[in-house]
């Protein structure tokens, strides 16, 4: 399974949510989804770079394989962003507990002009990707 086979996986559950939230915390990520959002909050880098290398490893993805840049990953970011737009609903990617970045519905854009992606600690989402990056 890849990153957009799970996506979509999500997407299908969060459809068939009627009221409420569910929560799965694998590795220090916990995923909080609710009807209309999906709220990632990702305690620790290491655990990313952890999961990271499980999926490469499990997978050898066609998307794993696409990012070599931090340029190709905000790429993947706006093409998410939009598809999550067009279905109303949002991401949110928190690290520590603190929103990073929010794509899809509720993202007011601002930078590296990408209509669906908010960015909002411009820092801390390049040390992530950088993390991912390295992982990858």
């Amino acid at each position: 399974m890849d990153a957009r086979n799970l996506m979509e996986i999500l997407f299908k559950f969060q459809s068939l949510m009627a009221g409420g939230s569910f929560e799965l915390t694998v590795w220090g990520i916990s995923c909080t989804i609710t009807r209309d959002e999906i709220i990632l909050n990702i305690s620790n880098p290491e655990e990313v770079i952890r999961l990271a290398k499980a999926l490469r490893e499990d997978t050898k993805s066609d998307l794993t394989k696409s990012i070599k840049s931090i340029s190709d990953a905000l790429k993947l970011l706006a093409g998410i962003g939009e598809k999550l737009s067009r279905e109303g609903k949002t991401l949110i990617v928190k690290y520590q507990g603190k929103d990073v970045v929010i794509m899809g519905f509720k993202a007011k854009p601002g930078i590296f002009d990408m209509n669906n992606v908010e960015v909002r600690d411009k820092v801390e989402l390049m040390k992530l990707i950088s993390d991912l990056l390295m992982a990858l």
